[in-house]
């Protein structure tokens, strides 16, 4: 048997599965499969005995020591079976018991690094194959004895050639190199790390643009030539001339669904309910999501708070639909109305340079075919809604400036959320009873 194993989640479940007559499962958290092996078994309770002790808070599945799907199975599984779950918060190691068999091992930050493979152990824990990457010990009646040989340990009368691990020397390159290594890529400050996981499991940069909602302020180009008759040599090409040929449908009311906070809003018969909304409508509308969801940090952008993310992205949503929809109701109305909006333009641009007193007037077809030309490429054009979340990086965090400005934005009750993320320590912070020992010496 071997000592020192890797262990993954198939090296769990085989054991789990292979338990006869007890099953003691102490990790801070599970991953969906064990959930689903752990869970099976809890339906034998009547001939097999069943104990699991978990740390149930969210960070083991923020760190990587369970996810949340494993996490609700068991739970499922526990009260479909009237099996009473454990508690212990923040254990952070992992304990296999099945049967006469104790497995211990150091669970996987998932969220960090990828668990070893246990493929190489020929899918048991039982063949005398030393593993790759060991996180794992596979404990006999004699675990002291055990483990001296399996490491050759000084005194044991090992011969260190049939060592599970520890077989070569660590050499003073491989030191140097690693110290060189580091002074390249400084580690993070442990302290700093964690701001950072604060940060960015509980905030999140988001860009939010919206672009081409405003057909209102769309402008028609008109060759200078054509609509400044009256100005004189270079100066007609230096001026630029633009129409604001759809001016007056700022305020035109167009059918679209309705949403009730991000929802569609449906009748009796479970259809559709439509309500006019128009351009000023919209903009109300949006600048309302952003005023309740997002957070300006001057200099460094915006920030959402990831618990009101899902119903921003929902409004979002709701909000996109509607323009969409308000726009195609636009270009339907511009399309009917194409010819009376150029025959106005061309009289208004035909008067003024009557008025002007130019010599030769211009030609009104070549108006009407450059205001056709620009009237086409404004029916064309689409709204389109970027929507784009970033993490806050680990420089940001290091940011005094960041630091104090996102303090200075964030409510009271966002900054209670995030906890006292903004002190700082030189090291991790002693508890309190490591204080009174040392202040009592």
């Amino acid at each position: 048997m071997s000592t020192f194993c890797a262990i993954d989640d198939n090296a769990l479940i085989g054991l789990i599965r292979s338990a006869q007559k007890r099953i003691v499962f102490i990790a801070p958290g599970l991953h969906k499969k064990v959930a689903e092996a752990l869970g099976k078994r809890f339906q034998e309770v009547d001939k097999l005995d069943v104990t699991v002790v978990i740390d149930p808070d969210e960070e083991v599945c923020r760190i990587g020591y369970g996810e949340e799907e494993g996490l609700r199975l068991v739970n499922e599984y526990a009260n479909k079976n009237f099996i009473g779950l454990r508690s212990q918060p923040g254990l952070r190691v992992g304990v296999l018991l099945v049967d006469e068999q104790t497995l211990i091992w150091s669970p996987t930050p998932r969220s960090v690094e990828a668990p070893p493979s246990s493929d190489a152990q020929q899918e048991s824990l039982f063949v005398a194959t030393p593993a790759p990457s060991p996180n794992g010990l596979m404990l006999g009646s004699n675990p002291a004895q055990q483990l001296a040989k399996a490491v050759a340990a000084e005194g044991s009368n090992s011969n260190p050639n049939d060592a599970e691990i520890g077989k070569s020397a660590v050499t003073p390159e491989q030191v140097q190199h690693t110290l060189d290594e580091l002074k390249k890529n400084p580690p993070i400050d442990v302290d700093l790390a964690r701001v950072t996981r604060v940060f960015s499991t509980k905030l999140q940069f988001v860009e939010f643009e919206v672009k081409g909602a405003k057909l209102s302020t769309t402008q028609l180009s008109v060759p200078s030539k054509l609509l400044n008759a009256d100005a004189k040599g270079e100066l007609q090409d230096l001026i630029q001339s633009r129409l604001r040929a759809f001016a007056d449908l700022k305020g035109e009311e167009v059918e679209v669904p309705a949403y009730v906070n991000g929802e569609p809003a449906l009748d009796k018969a479970q259809k559709p309910i439509m309500e006019k909304v128009s351009e000023a409508s919209l903009q109300r509308l949006r600048n309302d999501i952003e005023k309740r969801y997002l957070y300006d940090i001057t200099g460094f952008g915006r920030l959402i708070a990831k618990d009101e993310k899902g119903d921003f992205e929902a409004r979002v949503n709701a909000y996109k639909t509607q323009v969409l929809a308000h726009s195609e109701g636009l270009r339907k109305l511009i399309e009917q109305q194409a010819n009376q909006i150029i025959d106005e333009a061309v009289d208004l641009v035909m008067e003024r340079a009557k008025r002007s007193g130019a010599g030769k007037l211009p030609d009104p077809n070549q108006i009407r075919e450059a205001l056709h030309k620009g009237l086409m490429k404004a029916k064309e054009d689409v709204p389109t809604i970027k929507l784009v979340f970033k993490d806050v990086t680990y420089e940001q965090t290091q940011s005094k400036d960041f630091r104090q400005r996102l303090e200075n934005s964030l409510p009271a009750t966002k900054r209670k959320q995030l906890g006292n993320w903004s002190e700082h320590f030189d090291a991790a912070r002693e508890s309190s009873d490591a204080s009174s020992e040392k202040g009592s010496s």
